[in-house]
């Protein structure tokens, strides 16, 4: 059996973009028929130690440099040139530009567009190349509903279809402890930028603050060093130290989930927040903003709660609903947990992909 050669190009910041590229795959290695290749496109963060997490899942690579432009293409024109794939899939913005152009120029069979998120910084001549290189790309893959809404916008001649990202429920117990015996109150996993807005629920802290409601807040994650002293300077303005933890990294999320009664995703805008996901999974009741890539996750008062971006006031009058009557929403966690186990496994992910795949080939 002739097996689909599959050569994914993506950032090499090991982004959300790159993790789901990496689970892609890992999971296609299962598939006799695929085989993969990734290429990464350095930058900074593409570390030894990362790296070295590649090989050991056994996923062939290889790096390309991060500018200029021109020079990425080239090299990846090479790697096109000598690796032979059947599709060229092209993650995230720039690189789906980058990488369409680059497998135009060497000939690449097939070619798909993969978008994750909603909000990127397209200029004239972006927006131009793009519309351009989907005249020769077989199809545009969105990771939610609402990036496939965005991209309707931009009058793109390939076609477009939606593909949720996905996570592993065997992460997870299988029976989450209730969230009224969980010792721990609100945690937010997510990295230090400008679309998370650590800040809206921070401000929200300190509203109960002045209530004499004093919960834990756990926040997890690294980014922008300026993100991250703006979050640090609101606890410190709002006397907030001793109720807020701050974890640079943790390789243990899902047990941190697991401990907490609810997640909060503050998000100004999204892809898919796998974020969101995984606190649903862990059994958290969780709160998000009203922002693409949250809110479709979340049926308000269904399977959790939604206020509108920015909203702190809302938000901590969210949090002191939860917070005084848990089990009140014993039901809703129960709710958004079979939602994930439904809709949302990697598993569903890796066989809409592979689907895609064995489509274009058979076209």
């Amino acid at each position: 059996m002739k097996k689909i050669r599959v050569l994914h190009f993506v950032t090499g910041g090991f982004s959300g973009a790159t993790s789901v590229a990496v689970d892609i795959i890992t999971g296609h290695q299962a598939y006799s028929d695929i085989e993969s290749l990734l290429v990464l496109r350095q930058k900074k963060t593409t570390t030894s130690e990362k790296l070295a997490s590649l090989e050991k899942k056994g996923i062939n690579y290889q790096l390309v440099i991060n500018s200029p432009h021109f020079a990425t293409s080239k090299q990846l024109q090479q790697i096109i040139k000598e690796w032979q794939p059947d599709i060229l899939v092209s993650h995230g913005f720039p690189e789906h530009i980058i990488g369409r152009a680059a497998g135009k120029k060497a000939n690449v069979p097939h070619m798909v567009q993969v978008e994750h998120n909603s909000k990127e910084r397209y200029t004239f001549i972006k927006l131009w190349q793009t519309r351009h290189l989907s005249q020769f790309t077989d199809s545009v893959v969105a990771v939610s509903k609402g990036v496939a809404q965005v991209l309707n916008k931009q009058q793109l001649k390939a076609p477009i279809i939606a593909i949720a990202n996905g996570i592993d429920p065997k992460r997870f117990d299988s029976e989450p402890m209730p969230i009224s015996s969980r010792n721990k109150d609100i945690i937010m996993v997510a990295r230090f930028a400008k679309s998370k807005d650590h800040a809206t629920l921070i401000e929200a802290l300190n509203l109960l603050k002045q209530k004499n409601i004093t919960p834990t807040l756990t926040l997890v994650g690294s980014g922008k060093t300026s993100y991250q002293n703006l979050a640090n300077n609101l606890v410190k303005k709002y006397g907030l130290s001793e109720q807020v933890t701050l974890i640079n990294h943790s390789n243990e999320i899902p047990q941190l989930l697991e401990r907490h009664k609810i997640f909060v995703m503050s998000s100004r805008f999204e892809g898919l927040n796998l974020s969101v996901i995984e606190a649903m999974a862990a059994g958290c009741l969780v709160i998000g903003s009203d922002a693409v890539g949250v809110n479709e996750l979340i049926e308000h008062k269904k399977d959790g709660l939604v206020f509108s971006i920015g909203d702190a006031q809302t938000l901590a009058n969210q949090l002191e609903s939860v917070l005084t009557n848990p089990l009140n929403f014993e039901t809703m966690t129960i709710e958004a947990r079979q939602k994930v186990l439904s809709y949302y496994t990697k598993s569903r992910m890796l066989k809409d992909y592979y689907d895609v795949f064995t489509e274009i080939m058979n076209r």
